[in-house]
């Protein structure tokens, strides 16, 4: 691990340092399950994610994030064929309140066969009103790739890549209907979009809540994004999936 990340994974220190608990106070709360299936039209290939996510007291939450794709060299068009692990996310955040903001510090490690990534941000979130409420994130991204493989094609040869990401968020609910939609700008030190520093993505998604006590939300979105770091081409992501909460 380079010096930078070492560095970085300082910060999640002082961001957590409220509101420690003991194993005996620890009390699970509004545990969640979420199913999602990706199909990127162009690549016509197929993706899967399975999250754990909970609240922990003093506002903490915690989410384990497990991503499938398919196997083997031919994976076009090809769905529950021979699914390999993909790549496993964690998430640590804290929420502090402040009338109608909320401000989120988060750690995220993610890990797979050919890459470690350190992922620190923070996300602010601010309800104009009953309806309306918008929101954003910054994290820093710091990826640690393997040196005996290919996994990192257009990095250079110290095998790092560093890259700022700035999200935007437009949300409205009505019912139990939740429309959101997210703008993603990327700033990195490595080509990731067109063979050029930078890349960017939108996406509108739908939720809907189900259940005596709304456990039940099945959400659809749908996606612009890059299909290479070389290419300047686009395609359209589609995603649907279902998250349940004990309540």
């Amino acid at each position: 691990m380079n010096k930078k990340i070492i560095n970085t994974l300082c910060i999640p220190l002082s961001l957590f340092s409220v509101g420690y608990a003991s194993a005996a106070d620890v009390v699970l709360s509004n545990v969640s399950m979420d199913y999602r299936h990706e199909y990127r039209l162009r690549d016509r290939t197929h993706y899967d994610k399975l999250t754990l996510a909970t609240q922990l007291p003093y506002d903490y939450s915690f989410a384990v994030e497990t991503k499938f794709k398919t196997g083997g060299s031919d994976v076009k068009d090809k769905y529950y064929e021979d699914p390999v692990l993909n790549a496993v996310e964690m998430t640590l955040a804290k929420k502090y309140r402040f009338g109608n903001w909320t401000v989120s510090p988060l750690f995220q490690p993610e890990f797979n066969s050919t890459r470690t990534e350190w992922k620190v941000g923070v996300s602010p979130w601010y309800k104009i009103n009953d309806s309306w409420s918008v929101g954003g994130l910054y994290r820093l991204e710091l990826t640690d790739y393997a040196h005996d493989n290919s996994g990192c094609a257009n990095c250079s040869t110290n095998r790092h890549r560093t890259v700022n990401r700035v999200d935007g968020y437009l949300r409205y609910n009505v019912a139990n209907l939740t429309t959101t939609y997210k703008l993603i700008y990327q700033l990195g030190d490595e080509n990731l979009y067109a063979n050029k520093k930078y890349n960017y993505e939108q996406e509108l998604q739908f939720n809907y809540a189900l259940g005596d006590k709304r456990e039940w939300s099945p959400y659809i979105s749908f996606g612009d994004i890059n299909r290479s770091s070389k290419s300047s081409e686009r395609q359209l992501r589609l995603r649907a999936g279902i998250a349940y909460t004990f309540k």
